[in-house]
């Protein structure tokens, strides 16, 4: 099959464009990620240096945080598995694609799906957790200069980064569309990637420098506001605490909501990306259907 990358691409960003319903299924845990960073930012504003309060507040804190995590995975799990399913859909000329639709009749694939999304996660993703902790680390100890020397061993590990997303979003394709289980699903996703390894490397490239460029262009006018406060304070201009909370809450809240809607864009022009790019590496078709159909 002569795989054609301007055509997955264009087809992407038609259905991305066109189904915006799919922007706020992966909006929705970003927003909730938001509300638990507010969560755990909290106490540093309400106890304000009262010790009395402090155990209390730090356990339902934890608690609230561990279920505020737990929550938002499984919502976003949800997510990713009913846009994979639209975009399915959208790709086959289907009409039932609205979000109710799509979250009521991705259900039945859930379990699967929670199923593959965790076998990654808690073997790749591990890896990849476990390094950045470790370079973290490092960084704090050296100063910095762990993170530097380690530059060479980043830019190796992006293209693998890279596919992971796709394995992800692969399995995801091969639990909806194929109806298998999450062990045959990550297997699958992995035969798929592993075949058209380049195929996936590139167009996870182009898709995530697109979603950075459009991510860089909304937040430099956001973090002006924020970069004026040390330009006023070395200035000697002397800002209350309460003031400068005051001045800040709305450009954090617009800051949110505008990276949970950048967000919810740029994940579905990546999911359509790698999911359409997997339905057809891994039943290729002579014929690509229209994209006007739908």
């Amino acid at each position: 099959m002569n795989f054609d990358y301007g055509n997955v691409l264009t087809r992407a960003f038609q259905i991305t464009w066109r189904h915006k319903s799919f922007w706020l299924l992966l909006m929705i845990p970003v927003l909730l990620s938001s509300l638990i960073f507010a969560v755990f930012v909290a106490p540093v504003f309400i106890l304000d240096g009262n010790e009395d309060w402090m155990t209390l507040i730090t356990m339902l804190w934890v608690g609230l945080v561990i279920i505020g995590l737990t929550i938002n995975f499984l919502l976003s799990t949800l997510g990713m598995t009913s846009v994979v399913h639209g975009i399915l859909r959208a790709e086959r000329g289907e009409d039932s694609i609205a979000p109710i639709d799509l979250v009521r009749d991705s259900v039945p694939f859930f379990g699967r799906a929670l199923g593959a999304t965790l076998i990654i996660q808690c073997s790749v993703g591990a890896v990849f957790t476990m390094f950045f902790l470790c370079v973290t680390a490092l960084s704090l100890v050296t100063m910095g200069l762990a993170s530097f020397c380690l530059q060479p061993i980043f830019i190796v590990l992006t293209p693998f980064s890279f596919l992971m997303l796709a394995v992800i979003y692969g399995s995801l394709v091969a639990v909806i569309d194929e109806g298998l289980g999450a062990w045959e699903a990550v297997k699958r996703a992995i035969e798929v990637t592993r075949e058209h390894v380049w195929k996936f490397i590139i167009l996870s490239l182009i898709a995530y420098c697109g979603t950075s460029i459009l991510t860089s262009i909304f937040m430099i006018p956001v973090m002006l506001p924020v970069m004026a406060g040390p330009v006023l304070l070395s200035s000697g201009i002397k800002i209350s605490s309460s003031s400068f909370t005051l001045v800040a809450i709305p450009f954090v809240c617009i800051f949110l909501g505008g990276m949970s809607l950048i967000s919810g864009v740029s994940g579905t022009f990546m999911a359509a990306t790698l999911g359409i790019s997997f339905s057809r590496l891994s039943r290729p078709i002579e014929t690509v259907t229209d994209p006007a159909t739908s």
